[in-house]
């Protein structure tokens, strides 16, 4: 009976630790333009929009801020020549530890409405591995769409809402192609190669 007892302690113990924190990490664009340099961003608690965190710059051209896993409503702020030239809002994201991100998530934000993103990553490299391949967008005629941006381990591509083909290009020349890849609004999917 004592043995029982402290295993079920001890499982009530280990159940009640606290869930460590994930990287959200957040691009934005205006339109295929990053300008995430340049916008200032604040994450609230989802449905709280009063006592928001701002998101620190960091290298890799995104910002980061490490948060439990939740919802979360996000304003972003861009400013040029010290004088704010757009305010935006994006509303319940949701920060999960999906697997193959190595906890950390990234949402691609776009001040343009109509735009949506694709995170290319290479299957089974950490978010800290280099990134020695190239990333393009193509229409269905061929033509480029969009090129990818890189960050920590990843590239991402940003276009128009619409159905495209993913082509990854590796130092050696080969390439790996994708086919009927969606890009949604206002959403950040992840695709590997």
């Amino acid at each position: 009976m004592t043995a029982l007892s402290l295993l079920w302690l001890a499982a009530l113990l280990v159940g009640v630790q606290p869930a460590p924190d994930l990287a959200l990490d957040v691009r934005v664009f205006r339109g295929a333009t990053d300008v995430t340099a340049g916008t200032n961003v604040t994450v609230f608690k989802a449905g709280n929009r009063t006592s928001g965190k701002p998101i620190p710059e960091v290298a890799g051209g995104q910002r980061r801020i490490p948060l439990p896993a939740g919802q979360y409503d996000l304003q972003l702020v861009q400013q040029q020549d010290g004088k704010v030239i757009g305010i935006a809002w994006t509303s319940l994201r949701l920060l999960v530890d999906y697997p193959g991100e190595y906890q950390r998530h990234l949402e691609v934000l776009n001040f343009e409405k109509g735009w949506g993103a694709l995170q290319i990553r290479q299957a089974g490299q950490p978010e800290s591995s280099q990134v020695d391949w190239s990333a393009r967008l193509l229409r269905a005629d061929g033509s480029e769409a969009a090129r990818g941006v890189t960050g920590e381990g990843y590239q991402v591509l940003v276009a128009p809402t619409g159905t495209y083909m993913v082509e990854v290009t590796r130092p050696d020349g080969t390439r790996t192609r994708m086919a009927n890849v969606e890009v949604r609004e206002n959403l950040t999917y992840v695709r590997t190669f």
